[in-house]
């Protein structure tokens, strides 16, 4: 039942509600002059002169709060508040009594009243204002309770993890239990210490992902958005991507942190079929164009200069067209060989990805007339097609961001061996740049952490202080199989 005034009113207008005030007590003189005060406002009320009709009355109708004498004639107050309570209806209520005792009032307190009434003079004038009072708290319990139970029902059927941090970053006040299943192991481990999650958090990316929450923890950042991976209890992989928030108060003051960790392992195996798929058939077309229309078109050239041959023997007037439709295929030859590199820039063979980078640094300096370099102190092979037109697709974009936008005037592309995988870096001494955000970046960036997070890579950005740092980029790749 819901009450249907939120305050007592002062104007003295009659507010209804549909509470139903239960009045125990053997006074008759009392309970009637309680009874007539609640009714003048519209508050609907009932009787009983002893703990047994009390109960009574209860086992068959409904009552949002008792008015209780604790002088009754078969029981004492205590003791029907103890049988309600055995009987699993429990009730609110407020105490009158003769008493002015501090002790009294303070042992019915504990045992949930909701106010003390005494029995004076006073009672017919405060009776009615105390009555709505504690209705008006216990709709404000009520709807407090269906919150708490909304969530913690949310919170145990989400898949996803929400949780709480403080407001200093440095514990967690709440995970709810979808944790348990994604990570698997207890989440009593993350509320003793933040060692737990960040030990979870696969080695490539804990660096990129501790500096992330770091910024939005000194307040540098309102939030936190990253995806990464973790090894969960059996050592299986699985990707997480993590939103947090920072909670503000008053003077901007960081009161907690709220986040979502959603688990997009499925997601992100679907995205690497997809880009095999995508980068096989590019690569085939690549190929096709090389060794299918590139050749034919030499063997056209071929002929057409042989025809030529004979028709500037002849002096022939038509020598100087055929001359220039000879040009013209020249022209197209290189189109479509520049096409086919472009749709296959590293060649199957283990050692394509060093040849193609090095192409690749060639080019850029011509193109943008700048020092573009390429590091490579050891051979480093890659077999896995898919994984290494991937790190020349990084590199590619990296490389094109940082002339357009760092000005810089020397660009280094480094191809390195490093435990168990590789490590691509693109340096360039101009404007620093700080990482794009996963929300915000530009569609270039976008697809190389596409790419990045495809073929399991973790890219980070570290900036170098102007005017002569160095900004790096680090994708490094760890290489499961060969």
């Amino acid at each position: 039942m819901h009450n249907k005034a939120t305050m007592f009113p002062a104007n003295g207008e009659v507010m209804t509600t549909d509470e139903v005030i239960l009045i125990i007590g053997d006074d008759a003189d009392f309970g009637l002059l309680i009874k007539e005060k609640l009714n003048e406002q519209g508050i609907k009320t009932a009787a009983a002169a002893t703990g047994g009709e009390a109960l009574v009355w209860l086992g068959a109708n409904d009552a949002s709060l008792i008015l209780l004498d604790l002088n009754l004639p078969d029981i004492t107050g205590r003791e029907l508040i103890s049988l309600l309570e055995k009987r699993g209806e429990s009730l609110p209520f407020i105490v009158v009594s003769g008493m002015d005792d501090m002790r009294l009032t303070v042992e019915m307190m504990q045992l949930g009243a909701l106010d003390f009434i005494l029995k004076d003079a006073t009672l017919p004038d405060l009776v009615a204002p105390i009555v709505m009072r504690g209705l008006d708290a216990l709709t404000a319990r009520r709807s407090l309770v269906d919150s708490q139970t909304r969530l913690r029902y949310i919170c145990e059927t989400i898949r996803d993890v929400f949780w709480m941090m403080d407001g200093h970053g440095e514990r967690f006040l709440f995970v709810s239990p979808a944790f348990e299943t994604i990570w698997g192991f207890p989440a009593k481990h993350i509320y003793e210490s933040l060692d737990a999650w960040r030990e979870a958090i696969v080695e490539e990316d804990r660096s990129k992902v501790l500096r992330g929450f770091a910024k939005m923890r000194n307040g540098m950042e309102k939030d936190f958005d990253e995806v990464y991976r973790i090894r969960d209890k059996l050592g299986k992989i699985r990707w997480i991507r993590d939103r947090g928030y920072a909670n503000c108060g008053a003077d901007n003051e960081i009161l907690s942190f709220t986040g979502i960790a959603t688990e997009i392992t499925l997601y992100k195996e679907l995205e690497r079929q997809l880009l095999e798929v995508a980068e096989r058939e590019r690569i085939r077309i690549g190929e096709e164009l090389h060794d299918n229309l590139c050749q034919q078109l030499a063997a056209i050239g071929l002929q057409f200069g042989i025809i030529h041959g004979v028709l500037d023997k002849e002096n022939h007037m038509q020598a100087a067209a055929m001359e220039g439709a000879i040009g013209e295929l020249q022209e197209s030859t290189i189109l479509a060989r520049t096409i086919a590199r472009g749709l296959s820039p590293v060649s199957l063979e283990a050692e394509g990805l060093m040849e193609g980078l090095r192409h690749f640094t060639q080019e850029m300096e011509g193109r943008f007339r700048l020092s573009c370099e390429f590091d490579c102190p050891e051979p480093v092979e890659v077999n896995n097609a898919t994984t290494a037109s991937s790190i020349f697709r990084i590199a590619q974009e990296l490389v094109n961001n940082a002339a357009k936008h760092a000005r810089p005037r020397r660009i280094l592309v480094g191809l390195y061996n490093s435990m168990g995988g590789l490590r691509l870096e693109v340096n360039n001494d101009g404007k620093p740049f700080y990482g794009p955000k996963r929300r915000r970046e530009g569609m270039g960036l976008r697809f190389a952490q596409f790419r990045a997070d495809a073929i399991g890579a973790g890219l980070e950005f570290f900036p170098g202080d102007p005017p002569d740092g160095v900004t790096r980029v680090v994708c490094v790749v760890p290489f499961a199989e060969k």
